[in-house]
């Protein structure tokens, strides 16, 4: 997990949009994500984000899984291979809950990059 951000870190990350480019792995996509912004790959149907406990992120999936009738299965990523350093949380999404998903991520203020 991550400590809480700034107010004045928050503002200034909302300020523009951050291009993600091309990525060859989870840990690529991490260094792109706050707790306002998710990824999802629609080639591996995966989500990823940070679960940050200020955030409504990892909730909203839930609730919305739960809306759907399925739940989620949270995989934790490490930066290293010992496994002591967390990444992003990833989470495999069919189409109709991808759609469910970034829609209630989207109205509850996170900013969602879909490649």
């Amino acid at each position: 997990m991550i400590g809480p951000v700034s107010e004045t870190t928050r503002l200034a990350c909302a300020r523009h949009d951050r291009v993600i480019d091309a990525v060859s792995n989870a840990n690529d996509i991490f260094f792109h994500l706050d707790g306002r912004r998710v990824y999802y790959d629609s080639a591996e149907a995966r989500l990823y984000f940070i679960n940050a406990p200020e955030t409504l992120v990892l909730r909203t999936i839930h609730s919305v899984l739960a809306g759907c009738g399925s739940h989620a299965v949270i995989e934790q990523l490490h930066l290293d291979s010992h496994r002591l350093f967390n990444g992003a949380c990833r989470v495999a999404l069919v189409a109709e809950q991808a759609n469910a998903v970034l829609l209630a991520l989207r109205l509850v203020g996170v900013r969602a990059t879909v490649r």
